[in-house]
């Protein structure tokens, strides 16, 4: 008999009492027709969820073929702020502790949403021509409608580098779905190969500090035959491997990089060695530490949709490769040979002639946040002082710029400005 209870107890009652301690967010979630919902243990929030969630591969037929977007949920609260941040990329390093910036300001609830047509957002198959910027938007836009039920407080939208961008782009077509938008380090291009990114080369740093750099190319150039070896064992010892492009034309490649990585990511002129005093050796770590390998080998194919967006919407960049023409093996080196294989690629003017009207029709309650030696920088919002946004340069800042790192006034604006426009007190 007692066994008999216990049974009982298993197979009737647990379940029951299962039922009734799940929480109203994740019969929510279950709830979405054709939704995977995934619990995760989490010390960062008070519930987090994998969310695998339904949509429309064309917003214009939302009843045509469909594919299931990766968001991450942090919980907080529902009346809590709710955090978008706007992946421009994959999500594969997202974690159940993972906040952004806002997100730990505001104390907030976080939606991480990876972009369509990258890592477990891919549509199968793949039709490219639904990898443009209002399809991205709309992806959001249905995604704050559908959360919008559930949480009701304030929305902010963010995201970093290519996701400031998407949350631009979100805030372009639909400019009254969240309260604040928080792009960090987003590059604003108004041309294929925006002119600003090469006039920024001409200006970032000190004149001693350019020159430095231009010597340090050289000397990789003129000193191939001793710097290549080292490279490429160095690049075969940390696993990268050279399918796609040969191993020289990845170097070289790498070699015209340097300028733009370098000022992107590090920006320390202490850090730059002195090619009169250096070594091969020295000189291929520190080209490999600048620019990883990893872009021109195929471990960086996921990245091809990005290119896609690059070559056909977003604009990007080329090299100057004048100045070492005798020292490179191919007669060109443009960044659009990394976009997919077999693709057509057509240029659209369109959304960058529609961002520019956005930007400069004064758009409400963005905070831009950039690095002043960021080469995207360059191509930043031109949001002037007393328009209805703002746009913060943090002094000698990188692609790494936040609010945290921005000087104690600047802090302040953006602080005072948030409570402002949120309608709340921020610790």
């Amino acid at each position: 008999m007692k066994s008999l209870r216990i049974l009982l107890f298993v197979t009737v009652l647990l379940p029951l009492l299962s039922s009734a301690q799940e929480s109203n967010l994740y019969k929510f979630l279950k709830a979405i027709p054709g939704a995977e919902v995934v619990k995760r243990d989490t010390s960062g929030y008070k519930e987090f969820y994998i969310v695998m969630l339904p949509q429309a591969v064309d917003h214009n037929n939302p009843k045509g073929p469909a594919f299931k977007q990766r968001i991450f949920v942090g919980h907080e609260g529902a009346d809590k702020p709710t955090v978008m941040e706007t992946e421009g990329y994959g999500a594969d390093w997202v974690s159940p502790q993972t906040k952004s910036e806002p997100t730990r300001l505001l104390h907030a609830n976080q939606l991480y949403v990876e972009h369509r047509y990258f890592g477990a957002s891919t549509p199968s198959p793949i039709d490219w021509k639904y990898l443009n910027t209002w399809q991205d938007a709309s992806d959001y836009h249905y995604i704050r409608a559908l959360f919008g039920q559930f949480y009701k407080g304030k929305w902010i939208a963010t995201g970093v580098s290519k996701g400031g961008q998407t949350a631009t782009e979100y805030k372009v077509y639909y400019p009254d779905d969240v309260d604040v938008t928080i792009p960090y380090v987003a590059p604003l291009n108004y041309e294929r190969l925006d002119s600003r990114i090469d006039d920024h080369f001409l200006t970032v740093g000190t004149k001693e500090q350019r020159k430095l750099i231009k010597d340090i190319q050289y000397y990789m150039f003129k000193k191939k035959s001793s710097v290549l070896p080292v490279w490429e064992r160095l690049s075969a010892k940390a696993g990268y491997t050279f399918t796609s492009i040969d191993a020289e034309s990845a170097y070289d490649y790498s070699v015209l990089e340097f300028p733009f990585s370098f000022w992107q990511y590090t920006a320390d002129a202490s850090k730059l060695p002195d090619p009169k005093k250096t070594t091969a050796e020295n000189m291929a770590k520190f080209l490999i530490r600048i620019v990883p390998p990893f872009w021109y080998t195929d471990a960086a194919k996921p990245f091809e949709a990005a290119n896609y967006q690059f070559y056909t919407q977003l604009g990007y960049y080329e090299y100057d490769e004048r100045p070492f023409h005798k020292y490179l093996k191919n007669k060109d080196y443009p960044n659009s040979a990394f976009v997919p294989a077999g693709v057509q690629i057509i240029w659209d003017p369109t959304y960058q002639e529609t961002l520019k009207k956005f930007i400069d029709g004064n758009p409400k309650h963005m905070i831009f946040i950039y690095g002043e030696s960021d080469p995207w920088g360059a191509t930043a919002a031109d949001i002037r002082p007393g328009n209805a946004s703002l746009k913060i340069v943090q002094k000698g800042g990188t692609h790494g710029a936040q609010i945290s790192t921005l000087s104690p006034e600047q802090r302040k604006l953006v602080i005072e400005t948030l409570e402002s426009w949120l309608g709340m007190d921020i610790e």
